[in-house]
Formats: C-alpha cells, structure tokens, sequence
C-alpha cells in the first residue's frame, strides 16, 4: 500500500523558513472531459529540450506522474514498461544489465556496457550502480539505439538517463510518500522545493528511507543468527537510502546555475538462487567432459542440461543433489550462508552553468563527479549445507570503487529559419578498482564478513581511463515537411593498467545521420543510420601459478588487450499525437549489424586450467531486427490506458564459434556444435517477444 500526500503553497514559502504567518491553500484543478489532453513530455535526449514526440529517436519516457501511477520502483520496473528493454540483477544487484534491442552483455563484470546510464547527464560506470532507483526522479529516458555520437563510445545500443529536474523558482511545494507491507516493508519518502527568493533562487531536497525484511525462507541453520551485515531467515530483503538536494539561481535573465548531488547507500541480502552445476552430475545431456578434481556420485558429468529446468529444490544427499529420475538431479535447497550481503555507496556531484549570449546562441559548462564503492560477500559452495571441509569458500563479486570525474563545454545556435547548430568538447578522467577474489572461512560462523578484514589483502586491478572528445549536431530544414539532422562525434581514449606498462589507446569516429519527414504536425516519419561503438580494453591477468588466491601472472602475447566492438543500426518510425491529442501511437522498426563482438573466451595459457583462465576477446558477429511499438491514450478524465509491443530476432551470424565449448568438451553434435559453433542462435538474455498493458 503506497500513500502520496502533496501540498502547493503560494510563493511565500521564504516565510516558513524563517518562522513567519502564510496562508496556504491545497489546489486542484478540474478538466472538461472535452479538452482532454495527454501531457506533452518534454525530453534531452538530444542535450536540448525538444517534445517527445518531435525526436526522431526511439524513446520511452516516464514523468513523475507515470512513474507514480504505474508503481516503478526501479530498473527492473523500468523494462517492464519499456518495448526492447530487458533489466536483469544478478548477484543482489551487482550485476545490474540492462539490455536493448537484445544486445547482451556478454562480461557482466566487465568495465564498459553496451547501454551506458547517466544521472542530470553524469555518466555512471559499473553494473552495481546504474539501478539508482526513482525516489526524487522528475523523468526518466529510455533512448533506443547507437548514442555514441553524443553521449560517448560506451552508449552503444542506447542510454537511459535519469532526470531530477530543478525547483521552481516561484512556487512552493511537498511531497510525502509512505510505503507499507507484509515482510517488514515500510519506506517513507518526500520532496520539497522552496523558491528562497522568488524568481532568483530556489532548492530542492529529497530523501527516501526503503526496508524490507524478505520473502522467500533462507533454509540455513545458521539463518537465524545472522549478523547485522548478512542474510537471516528470509532472502530479498534490503535496507536502501536517498538523499539529493538541488540548488538553482538566476542572478540574470541569461545566467542560470545549478549544483546538484545525490547519494545512494544500498544494502541488500542475497537473493533466493538454486544452482546446476556440472561438477555435481546435475547436467543430463550431451557430452561427458572430463574432470579429474571431482567424483560423481549420480547421473555423470554431462555437459549440457535438456528439457525443462527444474524449479523446486529438493534436500541434498552429502553430494548437494539428488537424483529425481533418468539421472537429472536437483539443486540444492534454498539455503546460503547468513554471512552473505551486498553493501555500495554512489555519490554524485553536479555544478552547471548556461549563459543566453542572445536571441540565437548560448554557452553551456557542466562539471561531473561520480564516486562509489561496493563490498559483496556470497558463499560459491555448491552445497551450503555440507560442512565436510569444514569451511565455506566466499567470493568478494563485485568489489571495489571508483571515481569519474567529466567536464563538458558546449556552444548551441538556434537560427530563426529554424537551422540548428550545437558543437561541444568532453573530458573524462577516472579510475576504477575492482577486486576479484575469493577466501575460505570457517563453516557455520556468525560474525560478519567485513571489506576491511580481506580485500586489502588480495591484489585488485586498477584502471585508469582518460577520454577527450568532441561532438556536434547540424539540423537543418529541407522545406516546410523535410528536415536533415547529422550528429557526430570524434573520441580518443587511453586505459592504462595501473602501475603496468599496459596501456590501451584507440580512437573513434561515430557518426548518425537522421531524415524527418512531417506528414503533419502531429505526425512524423523518420529514417536514419547511426554507428555505435564500444571502447576495447585491457585483459586483466587471470593466471594465478600458485593458487587460486596468489598473486596473477601476465597472458600470454596477444592477449593482453581486445579491440572495440561496432554496430551500425537502420531504424524507420513514426510518431504520431491522434484524437485531439488523447492518443499517442509511436513505432519503430530496425536492424543492428553488430561486429567484433567482444566476448568472454578462455585464454590459451595451460596453466589457467588450475583457476578462472576466462578473458576477453573480438570473436565473430551478430545481427538483431524487429519492431517496437508504444501506445498511450487518455480514455477518460480519470483512466490512462498503455500498451507496448516488442518484437526482437537477435542471433549470432555463422561464423561465431565459443573456445569455451570446444575446451569444455561438452558438446557431442547431437545437443549443439563439438567445433563450438553457435551460428543462428539467440544472443543471451533477450525475449523474442516482449509486451505490456496497463490502466
């Protein structure tokens, strides 16, 4: 059950501050069933404000009020909205993926996505921090397709950008949300904007408070005595807080400034999970592949997994499975060590400012700081109850920090013919820290697990990462109804490796070229072509000679660093405002040619054998084409109906072929390829058929 309470003042909220008598109303407002209209959405996707449905782009846009009506709580409610859009969260939320248009991320741990996420228009790296939820949001983005021509060679298959938006400068407002549920939920959340003088300087401040005890029973012995920082009786649970505050001053009808900054500290348990694993004989089909640090008690050591995945978990005999029949065996019960928890903190730090030079031109500088850290702790035994070692192999993924810091300068001129020109420069400049590792600790214990007491003694990796930029956008009208729009952007790139004489050093053009066609002035037809491309990088080294836990060694020649990856992508839309603006039908078809596709592959080094030898490298290609469509319309004063369709054919083209499976040995031709070979199959983590309704 969720509770808004929302209150509008006259513009003396000045008064209040400092004590003085106001009078106050509550407003509402009443509309003529005959001049309903759906609410213009107002967007930047373009780094200028332009209606929604004047963009030639594929967007989905949320403005507070959707995101309130439709209960969005995060990312994953997000895509559920959003025709093309897929969000999982792997590892409670340290492997955030979103993914567009079927365009999956292959290394989930790796340091670029291929759908960056930005806040006020700061870049935010890394999976654990991109779901910084809604609390505080006026309007979030979801953009479609290659943006690397304006946000940069990481917005590969699109961005999403979440918008706070600045207070008024005339008019005082609050809100209050209140959250309650079954399983301990309770979250308690406001916002409130102050015009301090009015029409000069106002602020903004928001902060949320979000606790859930879980839903699904953690079966551990030990669950009960979890410790403050771990997972007890029940998983899922999470213990989440917001804070922003905005500032916005006019000193000068031409001079606007604004500071913002937000911060997310996330705690979460760990999620319910089973698991099949091939050590355990739970694989039922295709090949044997060989293994000679494990016995096999039941049903083998198949290498792949027929029919459909069992969904029950079933008590484990001293092996962690138990056959159920033709030798298919079941995970697990849903138990995980209490010790087990995921903790980050983000921080993010904003200052711009816009100068009106006049009429026609103006200048623009924003400043971008985006710090966090995350310390994850999850037990990898395949049987959490089986105390025979005596002790409990944890994993610290993800783990580690980062710090970007981006300045953007730039020069937009609208002329009266309606020709508009924007040209700017970007520079990034960060570092990033992340710590794979892993550490044995006595069965059963209850104290907790803390960052300080392990990660300083494992050996992080440590990339530095400089990007220089510059970027335009020429739109230009043909006549009345056809309009030419070319973006462009020019990037170098360095990713040094710490104190390692590896650096990686490439440069990218990519450019979009968009044709507008007005049918009408509420309807419009678009074509264009845009290429995407994603930096390479440096391979962090994974052989480790003496262990599991020593120190790494260098790969072998060749494969210390991997190429960028590209796609160029066609779309064809329409926008369209019908019935006297009460219905909005939007839909758009397109075709991504993607290539170099930068997957996780097995080194060639023998002796990763022992450990985690997995790299990445630029194997093969893939193509994705289908239809998205969006439709929203005001069926009365009180009732918004929604509805979205996505229809996605995304596969690896014939020549990709997995090292992994012919390493493996898992495959026998009759259950997939010995060679490897997974031409013609679907890319991971996408649906063929994707669709939403709602009122």
């Amino acid at each position: 059950m969720r509770v808004n309470f929302n209150l509008k003042a006259v513009p003396l909220a000045v008064a209040v501050a400092i004590g003085m008598p106001m009078s106050s109303t509550v407003s509402a407002q009443s509309v003529d069933v005959e001049t309903l209209v759906l609410e213009e959405i107002t967007v930047t996707a373009r780094k200028v404000e332009e209606s929604l449905q004047d963009v030639s782009l594929s967007i989905s846009a949320f403005t507070a009020d959707d995101i309130a009506a439709r209960s969005i709580e995060d990312a994953n409610d997000i895509a559920l909205y959003t025709p093309g859009l897929t969000f999982e969260d792997y590892s409670n939320g340290g492997f955030g993926t979103p993914t567009i248009r079927g365009g999956a991320q292959f290394n989930l741990d790796g340091l670029e996505q291929n759908v960056s996420t930005f806040l006020d228009g700061v870049y935010i790296p890394r999976q654990w921090a991109v779901n910084v939820g809604v609390e505080g949001i006026e309007r979030i983005e979801v953009v479609k397709g290659p943006q690397s021509a304006l946000y940069g060679a990481n917005s590969f298959l699109g961005a999403i950008n979440y918008v706070t938006g600045n207070p008024s400068l005339e008019e005082f407002s609050a809100d209050v949300g209140l959250t309650l549920g079954d399983g301990g939920r309770a979250d308690i959340s406001g916002t409130v904007e102050i015009p301090v003088i009015k029409d000069a300087l106002a602020i903004k401040l928001s902060a949320t408070a979000s606790e859930y005890d879980g839903d699904i029973r953690n079966n551990h012995p030990s669950a009960s005595q979890a410790p403050s920082k771990g997972t007890d009786e029940d998983f899922n649970g999470w213990d989440n807080d917001t804070f922003g505050v905005t500032i916005l001053a006019k000193p000068a009808e031409s001079v606007s400034l604004e500071l913002g900054y937000s911060k997310y500290d996330k705690f979460s348990e760990v999620g319910a999970q089973t698991r099949l694993e091939r050590s355990f004989g739970d694989l039922n089909c295709g090949s044997t592949a060989s293994n000679t640090f494990f016995f096999f008690p039941e049903g083998g050591n198949q290498g792949a997994f027929c029919g459909e995945l069992p969904s029950t978990p079933i008590e484990p005999d001293s092996f962690g499975a138990t056959p159920v029949g033709n030798g298919q065996t079941v995970a697990a019960p849903l138990a995980h060590d209490p010790r087990a928890y995921s903790e980050s903190e983000t921080e993010i730090l904003r200052a711009a400012v816009t100068v009106d030079l006049n009429d026609n031109t103006a200048l623009s500088y924003q400043y971008g700081n985006v710090q966090g850290n995350v310390f994850s702790v999850g037990s990898t035994d395949r049987n959490p109850l089986d105390a025979t070692s005596g002790n409990t192999t944890i994993s610290f993924l993800p783990s580690g920090e980062f710090d970007y810091t981006t300045h953007e300068l730039k020069a937009e001129y609208t002329a009266d013919s309606g020709l508009y020109a924007m040209l700017g420069v970007f520079n990034l400049d960060g570092e990033d820290e992340d710590v794979f590792a892993g550490t044995s600790v006595p069965f059963g214990g209850v104290a907790p697990i803390l960052a300080e007491d392990f990660v300083d003694s494992f050996f992080p990796t440590l990339l530095e990462t400089k990007t220089t930029a510059i970027f335009g956008r020429v739109s230009a009208p043909l006549n009345d109804a056809f309009t030419i729009a070319v973006e462009a952007r020019y990037t170098d790139t360095e990713i040094a490796e710490g104190d390692s004489t590896d650096t990686y050093e490439d440069t990218f053009f990519t450019p979009r070229v968009n044709l507008d066609y007005k049918l009408s002035d509420d309807s419009l037809l678009f074509l264009s072509a845009a290429k995407g491309v994603k930096s390479g990088g440096i391979n962090a080294p994974v052989i480790r000679p003496f262990g599991f836990f020593g120190p790494p060694a260098p790969l072998p020649e060749g494969e210390q660093f991997f190429g960028p990856d590209e796609n160029v992508t066609y779309e064809l839309g329409t926008k369209n405002t019908l019935l006297d603006g009460r219905l909005v039908l939007n839909a758009t078809a397109f075709l991504v040619d993607w290539s170099d596709l930068q997957v996780t592959t097995a080194t060639s080094d023998p002796r990763a054998t022992l450990t985690t030898g997995n790299i990445t490298q630029n194997l093969g290609s893939a193509e994705s084409k289908g239809v998205e469509m969006d439709l929203t319309f005001l069926a009365t004063e009180s009732v918004t109906l929604n509805a979205g369709l996505a229809l996605t054919d995304a596969t690896y083209d014939s020549d990709v072929v997995s090292q992994r499976i012919v390493r493996s040995a898992i495959c026998d031709d009759v259950v997939c390829a010995a060679d490897g070979s997974v031409g013609g199959n679907t890319l991971p983590r996408s649906s063929d058929v994707q669709w939403n309704i709602g009122a």
